[in-house]
């Protein structure tokens, strides 16, 4: 009986995502289609400060096309961004297209809120009364949600004086000295200017 022997290449033996014989094939990351894992997240951030979105998606050879308000913004096409400083122009609703060859996804919508520091419109303004009249002190201010006052005679916190007016009666000379008000919202503060009560 004759006896056969079969002789394999190392090229027929091998299993690989590579051609035989080849100089090593295309290094790309294979493709599937892409499915986000992480969604981006709605941000609330006051001006001025730091806002990033951000998305968590397989499939290989990502491409991130991000849009605010369903407008493509060209510049960014990265998996994650960020904005800083933030103004108040950002603020809207942003997605991303994730795709690759194989298809796209989108992801859910995320709002991005940016909040106003407090600004000062209008300062108090000093204040000449005399013995036992009355007077007030009042402040105009601008910001997000609801501000808080909080007024200070030589700066130290007046106790109850927690609103954009500060009423003084039946003066006296104790009453004679510096006040300001400090405003305060989630995002931030803002101190008048200190102003004097004088007695006539």
């Amino acid at each position: 009986m004759k006896k056969y022997v079969l002789h394999l290449s190392a090229c027929a033996m091998a299993v690989a995502l590579v051609a035989c014989g080849g100089s090593g094939g295309d290094s790309t990351e294979a493709e599937t289609q892409p499915v986000i894992t992480t969604q981006p997240a709605s941000v609330t951030a006051g001006a001025g400060s730091d806002a990033s979105f951000s998305v968590v998606a397989t499939g290989g050879n990502l491409k991130y096309t991000w849009r605010k308000d369903g407008v493509v913004l060209p510049d960014i096409t990265a998996q994650k961004f960020t904005f800083s400083p933030l103004i108040a122009a950002r603020a809207g609703v942003y997605d991303v297209i994730v795709s690759n060859k194989v298809g796209s996804v989108t992801s859910t919508a995320a709002t991005l809120v940016v909040g106003i520091l407090p600004a000062i419109t209008t300062q108090p303004v000093a204040q000449s009364v005399a013995a036992g009249g009355s007077v007030t002190f009042t402040v105009v201010a601008t910001g997000s949600d609801t501000l808080g006052y909080q007024w200070r005679k030589a700066g130290t916190n007046i106790t109850g004086a927690n609103s954009a007016s500060y009423t003084l009666s039946n003066v006296t000379s104790a009453d004679a000295s510096t006040y300001d008000v400090v405003i305060t919202n989630t995002y931030g503060t803002a101190s008048s200017a200190v102003v004097a009560l004088t007695l006539k």
